[in-house]
């Protein structure tokens, strides 16, 4: 259970990260619809007296000076994360030149200083009245009070749950003809306990918050920094991913942050064009975001794929009981045993034994089976399977599977997936392929969680004097990674871990 003093962190967090968006919108000149709103209820808010209302329940002197001082640096922390965060979204989009930002507006910009963000000083605005000025920011021809009674409870000062009414960021930004609906969840992580607020100033103290922090973001699988792209790529989601993303989201506290951000973000665009500020011939992006102090979550999804932003809003505001949570995780494990008894002869039986493994316990088991359409990579291909692969004359599995990797990439295909087993020559089928069309130009990029694997492809771009195979391509850039082309004609980029 998450402490009073942890939760008030995170408050402390987001009133910076805010306050950090406003300051980059200010440095920006950016034109914005809120006027004085957000000045006003920031001159209502004194630090020191927040500091003193979070330390009440603390009866040691040296627990409130260290609670005061984490309190300091997690709205200090806030703020850079939030100025960066934000200067960093203009310049992602392409809006950041100086005659682009002449053409930005901030339509919309919803946070909140009051209420529990105060930490219990600044309670003469209530949530129907904050809700009613943040929405005068809209050009809403209809009545506004039908839309507060719809996203605000009438008994409790609370905004139901789901609703973007509870988005600690919410905005709506306007480039000419585009719209971008940008929408950031946020969570203190690395505090959770009482005992976790330590002295700060001692730095062997510091130090072993660093290796804890490094410990927890070297546990987590590359998977775990979702990112999900749907404005570049032209994909479908189905809708069995709500079972997935209900799955894994207790756990995982910016996986989680990320779906509320995408639910907020489905709740405030049906609002959108409810109320007519969009419609159909309006060039709309979405982008929930889970932000915590460890990391984020993204996602960029266009109209065409609600349905992703949708099951957020679904999971988030109907499913989230522990119980449906533990549900879906046996769903989506039965899933996963299907997929690989498939996969190995009486597979049902070694995947069985597999997981009735006990828990810390070391267990031998013992699967055979007999491959019988396996073949060398040096053997000799079939004449008949060359037939079925459209190829000719005599080769071995390496050179079948490079002259077929070359008729793909010469095809229309948009995407080509390449499996087989390490050494079959998957990597280097496509390093000749690139060499052979060098003077066409392309943008190559190589990430491989292995150093090695790396360095090997640049060794397969040097020609027989130890250069790289053409000479306009002569900058290597040690600290981001990448080899570029600064004649602006082409770029061979590698990037790695």
């Amino acid at each position: 259970m998450t402490s009073k003093i942890a939760e008030n962190l995170g408050r402390l967090f987001e009133v910076g990260f805010n306050i950090g968006i406003i300051a980059c919108i200010q440095n920006y000149k950016i034109l914005h619809n809120f006027g004085n709103l957000y000045i006003q209820d920031l001159q209502q808010l004194k630090l020191p007296k927040m500091l003193k209302h979070m330390v009440n329940q603390v009866i040691s002197t040296v627990e409130r000076e260290m609670a005061e001082k984490w309190g300091t640096f997690f709205i200090q922390k806030g703020f850079l994360s939030g100025l960066n965060f934000f200067g960093e979204y203009i310049q992602s989009v392409g809006w950041s030149e100086p005659h682009q930002l002449r053409n930005v507006e901030i339509l919309y910009f919803q946070c909140r200083f009051s209420g529990d963000n105060s930490i219990g000083t600044y309670e003469d605005k209530n949530t129907r009245q904050w809700f009613r000025e943040v929405l005068h920011q809209l050009d809403i021809t209809t009545d506004i009070e039908q839309y507060i009674r719809r996203y605000v409870y009438a008994e409790v000062d609370l905004g139901k749950k789901g609703e973007f009414v509870n988005a600690d960021t919410l905005m709506l930004l306007r480039y000419r003809q585009q719209m971008r609906i940008m929408c950031v969840d946020l969570s203190v992580f690395s505090i959770n306990c009482d005992t976790d607020v330590t002295n700060i100033d001692y730095i062997e103290i510091i130090r072993r918050l660093l290796i804890k922090d490094i410990s927890y973001l070297r546990s987590k699988s590359v998977f775990s920094e979702l990112r999900i792209d749907t404005e570049s790529l032209g994909l479908e989601f189905s809708e069995d991913l709500q079972s997935y993303f209900t799955a894994f989201k207790y756990q995982d506290k910016e996986t989680a942050k990320l779906i509320q951000a995408g639910g907020y973000a489905y709740s405030f665009y049906e609002f959108l064009q409810e109320t007519g500020i969009i419609n159909e011939k309006i060039s709309v992006v979405l982008n929930a975001v889970g932000y915590s102090d460890r990391g984020l979550s993204t996602m960029s999804i266009t109209p065409e794929n609600l349905n992703i932003l949708k099951t957020c809003y679904q999971i988030y505001k109907h499913d989230s009981s522990p119980k449906q949570i533990s549900d879906a995780r046996k769903q989506v494990l039965n899933r996963i045993k299907r997929s690989a008894y498939q996969s190995f002869h009486n597979g049902k039986h070694f995947i069985d034994n597999l997981l009735a493994i006990p828990p810390n316990q070391t267990s031998i088991i013992t699967h055979q089976e007999h491959i019988t359409d396996f073949c060398n990579s040096v053997d000799q291909v079939p004449e008949e399977l060359m037939r079925q692969l459209g190829l000719t004359g005599t080769m071995h599995l390496r050179q079948a599977h490079a002259k077929l990797i070359h008729k793909a990439l010469e095809s229309e295909a948009i995407y080509l997936f390449l499996t087989g087993n390490p050494g079959i020559g998957k990597t280097t089928a496509i390093v000749e392929f690139l060499k052979s069309h060098i003077d066409e130009g392309f943008l190559f990029f190589y990430v491989s969680p292995r150093k090695q694997v790396n360095l090997d492809i640049i060794e397969k771009f040097k020609d027989n004097q130890d250069n790289l195979c053409d000479s306009r391509i002569f900058a290597i850039n040690t600290h981001s990674n990448l080899i570029t082309d600064n004649s602006g004609q082409y770029t061979v980029q590698y990037l790695w871990n």
